[in-house]
Protein backbone atom coordinates (compact mmCIF):
# COMPACT_ATOMS: atom_id res chain seq x y z
CA UNK A 1 0.00 0.00 0.00
CA UNK A 2 1.33 3.24 -0.86
CA UNK A 3 1.48 5.49 2.57
CA UNK A 4 2.33 8.67 1.06
CA UNK A 5 -1.18 8.53 -0.62
CA UNK A 6 -3.85 9.23 1.52
CA UNK A 7 -8.01 9.27 0.82
CA UNK A 8 -10.07 10.37 3.68
CA UNK A 9 -13.75 9.53 3.45
CA UNK A 10 -16.19 11.71 4.83
CA UNK A 11 -19.10 9.52 6.60
CA UNK A 12 -21.44 9.92 8.72
CA UNK A 13 -22.68 7.41 11.43
CA UNK A 14 -25.64 5.83 10.22
CA UNK A 15 -28.77 6.43 13.11
CA UNK A 16 -32.15 6.67 11.64
CA UNK A 17 -33.34 10.48 11.45
CA UNK A 18 -30.03 12.03 11.57
CA UNK A 19 -29.33 10.71 8.52
CA UNK A 20 -30.27 11.29 4.84
CA UNK A 21 -32.81 13.41 5.96
CA UNK A 22 -33.56 15.01 2.47
CA UNK A 23 -34.72 11.62 1.44
CA UNK A 24 -37.29 10.84 4.47
CA UNK A 25 -40.59 12.69 2.72
CA UNK A 26 -39.69 9.30 0.46
CA UNK A 27 -38.10 6.53 2.45
CA UNK A 28 -39.04 6.32 6.44
CA UNK A 29 -36.25 6.93 8.69
CA UNK A 30 -34.82 3.47 9.04
CA UNK A 31 -34.67 3.06 5.20
CA UNK A 32 -32.66 6.51 4.48
CA UNK A 33 -30.23 5.66 6.88
CA UNK A 34 -29.96 1.75 5.53
CA UNK A 35 -29.13 3.63 2.14
CA UNK A 36 -26.49 5.56 3.92
CA UNK A 37 -25.26 2.31 5.78
CA UNK A 38 -25.06 0.48 1.99
CA UNK A 39 -23.24 3.53 0.69
CA UNK A 40 -20.80 4.28 3.05
CA UNK A 41 -19.68 0.65 3.02
CA UNK A 42 -20.27 0.63 -0.95
CA UNK A 43 -17.74 3.24 -1.07
CA UNK A 44 -15.22 1.60 0.92
CA UNK A 45 -15.00 -1.43 -0.59
CA UNK A 46 -14.28 0.53 -3.56
CA UNK A 47 -11.68 2.29 -1.49
CA UNK A 48 -9.81 -1.04 -0.87
CA UNK A 49 -9.36 -1.71 -4.31
CA UNK A 50 -7.58 1.86 -5.23
CA UNK A 51 -4.35 0.62 -2.91
CA UNK A 52 -4.15 3.57 -0.82
CA UNK A 53 -4.08 4.40 2.71
CA UNK A 54 -7.47 4.67 3.80
CA UNK A 55 -9.05 7.11 6.77
CA UNK A 56 -12.81 7.12 8.34
CA UNK A 57 -13.28 10.95 9.29
CA UNK A 58 -16.60 10.56 10.80
CA UNK A 59 -19.56 12.79 12.84
CA UNK A 60 -22.79 11.48 14.43
CA UNK A 61 -21.72 8.26 16.27
CA UNK A 62 -18.70 7.30 18.47
CA UNK A 63 -15.72 5.89 17.98
CA UNK A 64 -17.17 2.90 19.29
CA UNK A 65 -20.02 2.59 17.07
CA UNK A 66 -17.82 3.28 14.08
CA UNK A 67 -15.40 0.88 15.12
CA UNK A 68 -18.39 -1.84 15.73
CA UNK A 69 -19.70 -0.97 12.31
CA UNK A 70 -17.05 -0.85 9.90
CA UNK A 71 -13.82 -2.53 11.86
CA UNK A 72 -11.10 -1.96 13.67
CA UNK A 73 -8.26 -1.53 10.65
CA UNK A 74 -9.41 1.88 9.94
CA UNK A 75 -7.34 4.94 10.89
CA UNK A 76 -10.77 6.98 12.39
CA UNK A 77 -11.00 11.03 13.18
CA UNK A 78 -13.77 12.83 14.24
CA UNK A 79 -14.52 15.40 11.87
CA UNK A 80 -14.79 18.29 14.42
CA UNK A 81 -16.30 21.74 14.35
CA UNK A 82 -17.06 23.84 11.62
CA UNK A 83 -18.54 23.97 8.41
CA UNK A 84 -17.91 21.09 5.55
CA UNK A 85 -15.35 23.55 4.04
CA UNK A 86 -13.29 24.23 7.53
CA UNK A 87 -13.47 20.80 8.63
CA UNK A 88 -12.32 19.86 4.73
CA UNK A 89 -9.06 22.72 5.03
CA UNK A 90 -7.98 21.13 8.42
CA UNK A 91 -8.54 17.73 7.22
CA UNK A 92 -5.88 18.29 4.04
CA UNK A 93 -3.67 20.20 6.60
CA UNK A 94 -3.16 17.62 9.18
CA UNK A 95 -2.27 15.11 6.47
CA UNK A 96 0.43 17.09 4.78
CA UNK A 97 1.59 17.67 8.54
CA UNK A 98 1.93 13.82 8.51
CA UNK A 99 3.87 13.68 5.70
CA UNK A 100 1.44 12.65 2.67
CA UNK A 101 2.19 13.79 -1.14
CA UNK A 102 -1.08 13.60 -2.12
CA UNK A 103 -4.30 13.47 -0.07
CA UNK A 104 -8.19 12.94 -1.53
CA UNK A 105 -11.10 13.62 0.22
CA UNK A 106 -14.55 11.60 -1.04
CA UNK A 107 -18.41 11.73 0.46
CA UNK A 108 -20.13 8.66 1.16
CA UNK A 109 -23.02 9.15 -0.78
CA UNK A 110 -21.57 8.49 -4.53
CA UNK A 111 -21.77 5.27 -5.14
CA UNK A 112 -21.04 6.22 -8.89
CA UNK A 113 -17.09 6.67 -7.48
CA UNK A 114 -15.49 3.85 -8.41
CA UNK A 115 -11.95 2.26 -7.40
CA UNK A 116 -11.30 3.28 -11.10
CA UNK A 117 -12.01 7.02 -10.81
CA UNK A 118 -10.27 7.28 -7.21
CA UNK A 119 -7.13 5.79 -8.57
CA UNK A 120 -7.03 8.17 -11.03
CA UNK A 121 -7.53 11.34 -8.78
CA UNK A 122 -4.20 9.99 -6.92
CA UNK A 123 -2.67 9.78 -10.95
CA UNK A 124 -3.63 13.20 -12.06
CA UNK A 125 -2.00 14.63 -8.80
CA UNK A 126 1.35 13.75 -10.00
CA UNK A 127 0.74 16.74 -12.69
CA UNK A 128 -1.00 18.81 -11.29
CA UNK A 129 -2.19 20.92 -8.25
CA UNK A 130 -5.39 19.78 -7.49
CA UNK A 131 -8.26 17.51 -8.64
CA UNK A 132 -12.28 17.37 -8.40
CA UNK A 133 -14.39 15.98 -9.06
CA UNK A 134 -17.85 17.86 -9.96
CA UNK A 135 -21.52 16.12 -8.57
CA UNK A 136 -24.47 17.05 -10.30
CA UNK A 137 -25.68 18.97 -7.63
CA UNK A 138 -23.69 21.48 -8.49
CA UNK A 139 -21.59 20.84 -5.32
CA UNK A 140 -18.40 17.78 -5.62
CA UNK A 141 -17.71 14.46 -4.99
CA UNK A 142 -13.92 14.37 -4.19
CA UNK A 143 -11.60 16.78 -4.34
CA UNK A 144 -7.71 16.09 -3.72
CA UNK A 145 -4.68 18.09 -3.33
CA UNK A 146 -0.55 17.97 -3.41
CA UNK A 147 -0.14 20.63 -1.19
CA UNK A 148 -1.88 22.95 1.17
CA UNK A 149 -4.87 25.35 -0.54
CA UNK A 150 -6.78 26.76 2.34
CA UNK A 151 -8.40 29.20 -0.19
CA UNK A 152 -10.29 26.75 -1.74
CA UNK A 153 -12.53 26.48 1.22
CA UNK A 154 -13.33 30.11 2.33
CA UNK A 155 -16.10 32.18 1.09
CA UNK A 156 -18.17 29.08 -0.60
CA UNK A 157 -21.59 28.68 -0.32
CA UNK A 158 -21.95 25.18 1.32
CA UNK A 159 -24.89 23.44 0.62
CA UNK A 160 -25.51 25.32 -2.35
CA UNK A 161 -25.58 24.80 -5.94
CA UNK A 162 -22.67 27.01 -6.79
CA UNK A 163 -19.87 24.71 -4.86
CA UNK A 164 -18.19 23.71 -7.59
CA UNK A 165 -18.25 27.07 -9.50
CA UNK A 166 -16.51 28.94 -6.80
CA UNK A 167 -14.17 26.17 -5.62
CA UNK A 168 -12.88 26.29 -9.36
CA UNK A 169 -12.95 30.12 -9.41
CA UNK A 170 -10.82 29.74 -5.90
CA UNK A 171 -8.51 27.57 -7.84
CA UNK A 172 -7.34 29.76 -10.41
CA UNK A 173 -3.54 29.87 -9.39
CA UNK A 174 -3.52 26.02 -9.22
CA UNK A 175 -2.86 23.42 -11.99
CA UNK A 176 -6.70 21.32 -11.97
CA UNK A 177 -7.59 18.34 -13.55
CA UNK A 178 -11.28 17.23 -13.29
CA UNK A 179 -13.09 14.11 -13.64
CA UNK A 180 -16.07 12.79 -14.82
CA UNK A 181 -19.33 14.49 -13.56
CA UNK A 182 -21.23 12.16 -11.32
CA UNK A 183 -24.37 12.21 -9.41
CA UNK A 184 -24.53 12.13 -5.95
CA UNK A 185 -27.37 10.91 -3.86
CA UNK A 186 -28.78 13.85 -2.07
CA UNK A 187 -32.56 13.84 -3.14
CA UNK A 188 -35.09 10.79 -3.98
CA UNK A 189 -34.42 10.85 -7.32
CA UNK A 190 -30.67 10.92 -7.31
CA UNK A 191 -31.23 6.98 -5.71
CA UNK A 192 -29.84 4.62 -8.73
CA UNK A 193 -32.46 1.91 -9.37
CA UNK A 194 -32.32 -1.39 -8.09
CA UNK A 195 -30.80 -4.30 -10.51
CA UNK A 196 -31.73 -7.50 -10.96
CA UNK A 197 -29.34 -10.13 -12.17
CA UNK A 198 -31.00 -13.24 -13.56
CA UNK A 199 -28.62 -16.40 -14.12
CA UNK A 200 -30.01 -19.41 -15.79
CA UNK A 201 -27.52 -22.68 -14.27
CA UNK A 202 -26.91 -25.74 -15.54
CA UNK A 203 -24.24 -27.80 -14.15
CA UNK A 204 -22.41 -24.28 -14.10
CA UNK A 205 -20.19 -24.62 -10.52
CA UNK A 206 -16.78 -24.24 -12.74
CA UNK A 207 -17.86 -20.72 -14.98
CA UNK A 208 -20.50 -19.12 -11.79
CA UNK A 209 -17.91 -17.71 -9.41
CA UNK A 210 -16.09 -16.03 -11.74
CA UNK A 211 -19.80 -14.66 -12.61
CA UNK A 212 -20.74 -13.67 -9.10
CA UNK A 213 -17.94 -12.14 -8.36
CA UNK A 214 -18.28 -9.28 -10.68
CA UNK A 215 -21.38 -8.58 -9.69
CA UNK A 216 -21.08 -8.64 -6.16
CA UNK A 217 -19.14 -5.22 -7.26
CA UNK A 218 -22.15 -3.56 -8.20
CA UNK A 219 -24.23 -1.15 -5.93
CA UNK A 220 -28.33 -2.00 -4.98
CA UNK A 221 -28.29 -4.87 -6.81
CA UNK A 222 -29.89 -7.92 -6.14
CA UNK A 223 -28.74 -11.67 -7.42
CA UNK A 224 -30.97 -14.42 -8.80
CA UNK A 225 -30.14 -18.10 -9.69
CA UNK A 226 -32.56 -20.17 -11.29
CA UNK A 227 -31.44 -23.46 -11.40
CA UNK A 228 -32.55 -25.92 -14.23
CA UNK A 229 -31.47 -29.49 -12.13
CA UNK A 230 -27.78 -29.18 -11.85
CA UNK A 231 -26.15 -32.00 -10.81
CA UNK A 232 -22.59 -31.12 -10.24
CA UNK A 233 -22.11 -28.19 -7.22
CA UNK A 234 -23.79 -25.51 -8.65
CA UNK A 235 -26.16 -24.64 -6.23
CA UNK A 236 -23.38 -24.41 -3.50
CA UNK A 237 -21.77 -21.51 -5.23
CA UNK A 238 -24.03 -18.62 -4.43
CA UNK A 239 -25.10 -18.62 -0.82
CA UNK A 240 -25.96 -14.73 -1.28
CA UNK A 241 -28.22 -14.96 -4.32
CA UNK A 242 -31.84 -15.87 -4.28
CA UNK A 243 -32.12 -19.38 -5.40
CA UNK A 244 -34.95 -20.52 -7.77
CA UNK A 245 -35.72 -24.20 -9.43
CA UNK A 246 -37.39 -24.79 -12.51
CA UNK A 247 -37.94 -27.21 -15.67
CA UNK A 248 -34.89 -27.21 -17.53
CA UNK A 249 -34.76 -24.26 -20.20
CA UNK A 250 -33.32 -20.91 -20.67
CA UNK A 251 -36.28 -19.15 -21.41
CA UNK A 252 -38.39 -20.55 -18.55
CA UNK A 253 -36.16 -20.01 -16.33
CA UNK A 254 -35.28 -16.62 -16.85
CA UNK A 255 -38.90 -15.81 -16.89
CA UNK A 256 -39.31 -17.47 -13.43
CA UNK A 257 -36.47 -14.74 -12.32
CA UNK A 258 -37.97 -11.86 -13.76
CA UNK A 259 -41.23 -12.57 -11.89
CA UNK A 260 -39.01 -12.64 -8.66
CA UNK A 261 -37.33 -9.84 -9.36
CA UNK A 262 -37.55 -6.71 -7.14
CA UNK A 263 -35.53 -4.55 -9.26
CA UNK A 264 -36.66 -1.60 -11.65
CA UNK A 265 -33.77 -2.73 -14.14
CA UNK A 266 -33.10 -6.12 -15.27
CA UNK A 267 -30.08 -7.96 -16.60
CA UNK A 268 -30.14 -11.53 -18.34
CA UNK A 269 -26.72 -13.36 -17.98
CA UNK A 270 -25.30 -16.61 -18.80
CA UNK A 271 -23.04 -18.29 -16.19
CA UNK A 272 -20.17 -18.41 -17.97
CA UNK A 273 -20.46 -14.43 -18.67
CA UNK A 274 -18.24 -11.92 -16.64
CA UNK A 275 -19.42 -8.50 -16.24
CA UNK A 276 -16.79 -5.75 -17.04
CA UNK A 277 -15.93 -3.02 -14.22
CA UNK A 278 -18.77 -0.54 -13.31
CA UNK A 279 -21.19 -2.54 -15.17
CA UNK A 280 -24.15 -1.14 -12.84
CA UNK A 281 -23.51 2.38 -14.20
CA UNK A 282 -22.54 1.20 -17.80
CA UNK A 283 -26.54 -0.23 -17.50
CA UNK A 284 -28.08 3.12 -15.38
CA UNK A 285 -26.88 5.32 -17.59
CA UNK A 286 -27.24 3.25 -21.21
CA UNK A 287 -31.22 3.08 -19.75
CA UNK A 288 -31.24 6.70 -18.74
CA UNK A 289 -31.96 7.66 -22.39
CA UNK A 290 -35.26 6.85 -22.80
CA UNK A 291 -35.35 5.60 -26.73
CA UNK A 292 -33.74 2.67 -25.53
CA UNK A 293 -35.44 -0.54 -25.12
CA UNK A 294 -32.79 -2.72 -24.48
CA UNK A 295 -29.14 -2.86 -24.00
CA UNK A 296 -25.91 -4.90 -24.36
CA UNK A 297 -22.45 -5.29 -23.80
CA UNK A 298 -20.24 -5.55 -26.34
CA UNK A 299 -19.05 -9.62 -26.98
CA UNK A 300 -15.30 -10.82 -26.07
CA UNK A 301 -14.03 -14.10 -25.54
CA UNK A 302 -12.01 -15.30 -22.62
CA UNK A 303 -9.87 -17.68 -24.04
CA UNK A 304 -7.80 -17.77 -27.35
CA UNK A 305 -7.77 -20.06 -29.90
CA UNK A 306 -7.82 -19.46 -33.87
CA UNK A 307 -9.75 -17.11 -35.43
CA UNK A 308 -11.42 -15.40 -32.21
CA UNK A 309 -10.49 -11.80 -33.09
CA UNK A 310 -12.89 -13.15 -36.80
CA UNK A 311 -15.69 -14.38 -33.99
CA UNK A 312 -15.65 -11.07 -31.55
CA UNK A 313 -15.79 -8.81 -34.73
CA UNK A 314 -18.86 -10.24 -36.94
CA UNK A 315 -20.66 -10.92 -33.31
CA UNK A 316 -20.25 -7.20 -32.63
CA UNK A 317 -20.95 -6.10 -36.08
CA UNK A 318 -24.26 -8.28 -35.96
CA UNK A 319 -24.95 -6.44 -32.34
CA UNK A 320 -24.20 -2.85 -33.01
CA UNK A 321 -25.44 -2.91 -36.71
CA UNK A 322 -28.11 -5.23 -36.90
CA UNK A 323 -29.33 -4.38 -33.43
CA UNK A 324 -29.16 -8.43 -32.44
CA UNK A 325 -27.65 -9.10 -29.35
CA UNK A 326 -27.26 -12.55 -27.89
CA UNK A 327 -27.76 -13.40 -24.69
CA UNK A 328 -24.22 -14.26 -24.22
CA UNK A 329 -23.64 -10.39 -24.28
CA UNK A 330 -25.65 -9.69 -21.28
CA UNK A 331 -29.54 -8.39 -22.00
CA UNK A 332 -30.38 -5.58 -20.03
CA UNK A 333 -34.29 -3.08 -20.19
CA UNK A 334 -36.37 -1.77 -17.50
CA UNK A 335 -38.65 -3.99 -16.29
CA UNK A 336 -41.52 -2.82 -17.98
CA UNK A 337 -39.92 -3.11 -21.40
CA UNK A 338 -39.78 -7.04 -20.25
CA UNK A 339 -43.49 -7.02 -19.68
CA UNK A 340 -44.34 -5.03 -22.56
CA UNK A 341 -42.57 -7.30 -24.82
CA UNK A 342 -44.12 -10.57 -22.87
CA UNK A 343 -41.52 -12.14 -21.87
CA UNK A 344 -38.83 -14.44 -23.52
CA UNK A 345 -41.33 -17.13 -25.81
CA UNK A 346 -40.54 -20.46 -24.31
CA UNK A 347 -39.11 -22.18 -26.67
CA UNK A 348 -36.14 -24.48 -26.77
CA UNK A 349 -33.72 -22.88 -28.06
CA UNK A 350 -33.23 -19.15 -30.10
CA UNK A 351 -35.46 -17.42 -27.34
CA UNK A 352 -32.87 -14.53 -27.17
CA UNK A 353 -32.92 -14.21 -30.58
CA UNK A 354 -36.95 -14.31 -31.26
CA UNK A 355 -36.53 -11.64 -27.84
CA UNK A 356 -34.60 -9.09 -29.03
CA UNK A 357 -36.55 -9.44 -32.38
CA UNK A 358 -39.95 -8.35 -30.49
CA UNK A 359 -38.03 -5.79 -28.22
CA UNK A 360 -36.96 -3.84 -31.24
CA UNK A 361 -40.14 -2.77 -31.68
CA UNK A 362 -40.22 -0.88 -28.68
CA UNK A 363 -37.41 1.52 -28.70
CA UNK A 364 -33.71 1.55 -29.27
CA UNK A 365 -31.11 -1.49 -29.13
CA UNK A 366 -27.80 -0.39 -27.78
CA UNK A 367 -24.52 -2.02 -27.54
CA UNK A 368 -22.03 -0.60 -25.18
CA UNK A 369 -18.16 -0.68 -26.24
CA UNK A 370 -17.50 -2.27 -22.86
CA UNK A 371 -17.58 -6.00 -23.04
CA UNK A 372 -18.79 -8.76 -21.52
CA UNK A 373 -16.41 -11.52 -21.21
CA UNK A 374 -18.00 -15.07 -22.22
CA UNK A 375 -16.42 -18.48 -22.46
CA UNK A 376 -15.12 -19.62 -25.74
CA UNK A 377 -15.90 -23.36 -24.68
CA UNK A 378 -17.82 -24.16 -27.60
CA UNK A 379 -15.81 -22.65 -30.09
CA UNK A 380 -12.86 -24.66 -28.50
CA UNK A 381 -14.73 -27.65 -28.20
CA UNK A 382 -16.41 -27.82 -31.76
CA UNK A 383 -13.89 -25.80 -33.60
CA UNK A 384 -15.28 -22.24 -35.02
CA UNK A 385 -16.29 -23.55 -38.53
CA UNK A 386 -18.32 -25.72 -37.28
CA UNK A 387 -20.02 -24.09 -34.42
CA UNK A 388 -20.14 -20.71 -36.98
CA UNK A 389 -22.26 -23.15 -39.34
CA UNK A 390 -23.90 -24.29 -36.74
CA UNK A 391 -25.61 -21.42 -35.39
CA UNK A 392 -26.46 -19.89 -38.92
CA UNK A 393 -28.45 -22.85 -39.72
CA UNK A 394 -30.16 -21.65 -36.75
CA UNK A 395 -31.06 -18.39 -37.56
CA UNK A 396 -32.11 -19.64 -41.16
CA UNK A 397 -34.43 -22.50 -39.27
CA UNK A 398 -35.87 -20.11 -37.20
CA UNK A 399 -37.06 -17.83 -40.24
CA UNK A 400 -38.15 -20.89 -42.52
CA UNK A 401 -40.26 -21.74 -39.56
CA UNK A 402 -38.88 -25.02 -38.69
CA UNK A 403 -40.43 -25.68 -35.14
CA UNK A 404 -37.89 -24.85 -32.50
CA UNK A 405 -37.73 -28.28 -30.94
CA UNK A 406 -36.76 -29.69 -34.38
CA UNK A 407 -33.71 -26.65 -34.05
CA UNK A 408 -33.05 -28.06 -30.58
CA UNK A 409 -32.67 -31.70 -31.37
CA UNK A 410 -30.52 -30.72 -34.51
CA UNK A 411 -28.19 -28.38 -32.34
CA UNK A 412 -27.96 -31.00 -29.88
CA UNK A 413 -26.73 -33.30 -32.04
CA UNK A 414 -24.59 -31.04 -34.07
Amino acid sequence: MDTLNHLVIFTRYPKPGHTKTRLIPHLDEADAAQLQKEMTEYTIGQARKADVQIEICYTGGTLEEMQHWLGTDFVYTDQGDGNLGERMRDTFEEHFALGAERVVIIGSDCPANGWKNIRQSFQSLQQNDCVIGPAGDGGYYLIGLRKPSPQLFDGIDWGGDQVFKQTVKAASGLMVHLLPRLHDVDLPEDIPPKISVIIPTLNEEENLPTALQKIREGFCVETIVVDGGSSDGTKTVFPDALELECRAGRAAQQNLGAVSATGEILLFLHADTELPYHWDWIIRDTLADHSVALGAFAFKVRESFPARKFIEDTTNWRSIKAKLPYGDQGLFMRRETFEQAGGFPEMPIMEDYAFVRSVRKLGDVVTVSEPAITSGRRWKQHGVLKVTLVNKLMIAGYHLGIPPARLATFYRRA
